[in-house]
Parts: structure tokens; sequence; C-alpha cells
């Protein structure tokens, strides 16, 4: 059976009647069609199939969008719809549903062969497969990776079938692929971490390095460049970002690396050659602890040291000179223990700043004889020579770094509270007369702005009980002493506090005990920065590192 208009082609003449309904419901399919148009505001009937295929291959509608939003049908080219026409749409949308949704089945039955798909099939080719390596109608992004085969078959991101192309859908920002990336193998991982090593203890020393470094491993060549990012300020740390690239399998693999420059304040302590007749006792340190040599340890049952931090140094044992009672490695050495490390050099010459460094008159002071300093918590200091009698001056500080500096042979003598970033250099001594703190107190205020470096080439100093006065001893400060750091007549039986919130680095140190035992606490601080002008050393470590190879197809 057929449908009645089916029968009328195997006519060889049509009856009149049946010609006439014809075109009369031709007619009425036509208005339809043109009142329908009018309504949703559109100018051609191809703009209602246009509407429709914009549905079909959009990204997915998003939230909060109505259904009657997502299919508006856009302005004619170079027309501007009028708020009046959306509300038209609107009111028109209810009687209009079903023909429209009819037309975008029909549409989209005709508009759906395989190299058209839907955004949500269009983008699913960026997606992570598992793929049988052996079957020749997938392509892989990157076959393999380094030296390990189940690393190798682990590494496979990315699959795009030959015969289907990649169709564009939504805005050009949004469709750039994103790189693909894969993970090391453990054989490259392990071979770079061995470069990292060298890179980070000898990078100032490699002539070489500017243009670039080339090597091969199990075959296979590698190029490393290195870009050099000198500190913002006098108070910024160095950094060095290095790219690693190699080519396999036609993909050239890359991955970055960020370096940074210790200075000697991103020690918590530091030391150049333990004294031998010093011991670490009743003494607790919070943050990274390095030393060039051995270093002695002594406990007992009431008492033991304490390292937070991790523990380096270029002996190969810790030597434990006094004990009388067994405890466990893991309960002093809190944060780790590294033996045989290789020596960090204390820089031969220090100077408080560059010759190109932008310094200005009033951010120095040099004191041509041995001064005593007082700072005022309200940004000022006090100064007076310490074997005179003339009257003492006062100097307001500027918003700006100050430094204040001693001549050859010149001792400087200091105390008080600092409101501001201050450098205290001397080529000879510096002696710490009383509590010397900061106005901000940074264990209470993470962002607080004061910083003191005390630098000298020879000795830092606590001066003797009389002078300090009774009590614990507060210091906040980064300490640098090439030569050595003392307490002065430490046998005096006090047994208080000797307090340090910063850091200390020096070439030796003197026992503290049993005038002091001391906490060293470390200024978090002094991560991201250091007071101003601050020793660097020689060494870098690796500040960050994804561990990932960024995947590129060679043309």
């Amino acid at each position: 059976m057929s449908l009645p208009w089916q029968q009328a082609q195997r006519c060889d003449v049509m009856p009149r009647p049946i010609t006439i309904a014809i075109v009369f419901s031709g007619a009425i399919h036509l208005a339809l069609f043109v009142i329908v148009d009018w309504l949703l505001n559109s100018t051609a009937l191809p703009s209602i199939s246009s509407a429709v295929l914009l549905v079909t291959i959009e990204a997915p509608q998003t939230a909060g969008a109505t259904a009657d939003e997502s299919r508006a049908v856009p302005a004619a080219e170079g027309e501007i719809a009028s708020p009046a026409s959306h509300r038209r749409a609107s009111l028109a949308s209810d009687r209009t549903s079903e023909i429209v949704q009819a037309t975008e089945m029909m549409v989209a039955a005709e508009i759906r062969p395989r190299e058209l798909q839907t955004a949500t099939e269009a983008t699913s080719f960026v997606n992570p497969v598992a793929i049988d390596r052996e079957d020749s109608a997938v392509e892989t992004n990157i076959a393999s990776l380094g030296d390990d085969p189940e690393a190798a078959a682990a590494d496979v991101i990315t699959t795009i079938s030959p015969g289907e192309p990649n169709l564009v859908v939504g805005p050009p920002e949004a469709n750039r692929p994103v790189p693909a990336q894969a993970a090391l193998s453990p054989v490259q991982k392990k071979m770079l971490d061995r470069k990292l090593k060298e890179w980070t203890e000898n990078l100032r020393s490699m002539p070489d390095v500017a243009s670039g470094l080339t090597w091969k491993h199990k075959g296979q060549e590698y190029l490393a460049r290195f870009t050099h990012l000198p500190a913002a300020d006098n108070m910024g740390i160095e950094r060095v970002i290095v790219e690693i690239s190699t080519e396999e399998h036609g993909k050239r693999l890359a991955s970055k690396v960020h370096l940074k420059r210790l200075a000697f304040s991103n020690y918590a302590q530091f030391v150049n050659r333990w004294d031998p007749d010093v011991e670490i006792h009743n003494d607790e340190l919070d943050g990274r602890f390095h030393s060039n040599t051995a270093i002695n340890l002594a406990y007992d049952r009431q008492v033991q040291p304490l390292f937070h931090g991790k523990v380096t140094t270029t002996s190969r044992s810790i030597n434990v000179t006094n004990s009388r009672w067994l405890t466990r490695r893991d309960d002093i050495f809190v944060g780790g223990l590294q033996t045989g490390v290789r020596s960090i050099r204390l820089p031969k010459q220090f100077l408080p700043f560059p010759a190109e460094s932008e310094i200005v008159d009033d951010q120095v002071q040099l004191f041509r004889e041995d001064t005593r300093i007082t700072f005022v918590a309200d940004g000022s200091y006090v100064w007076q020579p310490a074997d005179s009698r003339s009257p003492p001056q006062v100097v307001i500080m500027s918003g700006n770094t100050m430094y204040l500096i001693a001549d050859r042979k010149v001792h400087l003598y200091v105390k008080g509270t600092v409101n501001g970033k201050v450098l205290i250099y001397s080529p000879e001594r510096i002696v710490i007369e009383d509590d010397l703190v900061y106005e901000q107190n940074p264990e209470e205020i993470p962002d607080a702005d004061d910083y003191l470096g005390l630098v000298s080439d020879k000795y830092v100093d606590i001066a003797q009980p009389e002078i300090t006065g009774p009590g614990d001893l507060l210091v906040n400060a980064a300490i640098y002493a090439k030569r050595r750091f003392a307490v002065r007549r430490y046998r005096f039986r006090e047994n208080a506090l000797l307090y340090l919130y910063g850091s200390l680095s020096v070439g030796s140190l003197s026992a503290t005990e049993p005038r002091y035992y001391t906490r060293i606490r470390f200024d978090q601080r002094l991560e991201k920065l250091r007071p101003p002008g601050f020793p660097m050393t020689d060494r870098y470590e690796v500040e960050s590192w994804d561990t990932t190879w960024n995947v590129e197809t060679i043309e």
C-alpha cells in the first residue's frame, strides 16, 4: 500500500482535484513557514537551518542557560537584533517548538555523516587512552619514552585516528591543543637527577654554561639551555631557568627546571669548621643546618640536641663525644641527616653593595671609629662614638634600606628595636650588647617588613654578662661572621636562653653553655628575601620541577 501522492505520480494524467489539493497544501505550508519566519524575526528560510546547525555542533550549553536561549536564532549578518525581536521570539517559541524540533531532527539527520560530530565527541581525542602498539589504524603522539618498556607503555598519552579530522569547535582560544605531557621514565629521571646535582653544586664555575650544554645518555642526545634571572634588587634572590630537551621517535621532548641561588641567610645555621672543643648538647635548631666538617653531639637522660630541619655535613659521620644514654638518631635529626655532601665555600671578599647598585648617599653612613648604635622603634637610630663624650646623634631612617658601614679595624656595638631594612657591616667586629629585635615581630606578623643583617669579615660577639645583664637574650637578625661567632665568658653560670630568630652563618663558633643554652629558629621570610646585600653562596637548589616532558611533533 502506498501513500496517495505516490499513486498519483504513476498516472499519466493527474486528476484536477488532486492537483488543486496539492497546490492548496503547498500554499498552506509556505504560509506557515513565512509566519514562523516572521515570528522568529528571521529574514530567510535558510536561517532556520543555520540555527539548527549551530545548536548541533556548539559546545555544551553552559550552566544556567535556558532551552530558549540555546535555540535563539542569530540576527542576519550586519543586522542588530532589537530587544523587541527577542521578546517576539520568546513569545512565539511555545507555538513553534514542535515545528523547530521536527526541523532539527530533519536537518540533523542530513548533516550527521562521520566527519561532523557533536562538540563532546569532537573534543574527545585529547583524552588519554590505552592502545595496542601494533594497531596500524592508530597513530600515537609518542611511541615510547626512555629505556624502561613498562614506563614507556605508561607514557602513551594521546591517540588520534588517521581518518578523523580535528574538528574545531567554539572560540579559537578554547580549542588550541594543550601541549601533551608525559612523565620521565625512571632511567631519564635518575640521569637528570645526577645532572641537576652537578649543576647546583658547580653552576657558577662552569664557563660554557651560557652557550648551553649537550651530552649523550644511552645513545640519545640531550641539550640544556640556561637563562639567568638576576635578583630584582639588593634583597632579592638570583634564579636560573634550565630548559632540557631531546628528540625521540619524531617528537621533541622538553622539560623546564627552576633553580634558586642560596644565600647564607637561607640556612638556620651554617658552620664552615666545627670547633672540636664545642658540643651540641642542650640546643634546639629549627631550619636547615650545614657544616663543612664533622659536628660533635652530647646527650644524656635529661637533655639532648634537637634538629627540626634537614642536617647536611661533608663528613661521613657524626661524632658523639659524650653519651650516657641510648637514643635513636631520628629523635635527634627530626628533619633528616645527610652526610658526605660537597662543601660550600665562603666568599673571599664581601661587598656590602655592588658598584652598579643604585644606592644614594642618605642610605649609607660610614663610621670611622668604634661606635655604639641603638635602634629605636620609631624608625630611627642613635649613634655615639664608643670612647667619646660627644653628644649622641639621631638619624631618621628613610623608607629605603640603610647601610651602616664601619671603616677598617672599627668595632660596632648594637642593640635596640629595628624598624626598617638595615645592613650593619664591619670588616673587624660587631658586638651585640642587649636585646636586638624587630619592631614588628615576624613570628606573629608573617608579612612584617623589618630585616636586619649583621655581617663581619671576622667576628660577631655576644657581650659579657655585665653588659647584656641577667636573663635571656633575644636576637632578631641574619648573622654572618666569616671567622667566628662567640659568646664572651660563656662559662658564666646563668643557664639563660640565647634565642636567635633568623639565621647564623659562621666560620666557627664558641661554646655557649653554661651561660646560655641556645635555640635558633629560622625566619621563614628569608626563603624569599635576604637582608640588604647579605652574602650569597656558590650553591643552587631546585626550586621547582614537575618531572614531566612537554611533547611536540617535529615538523
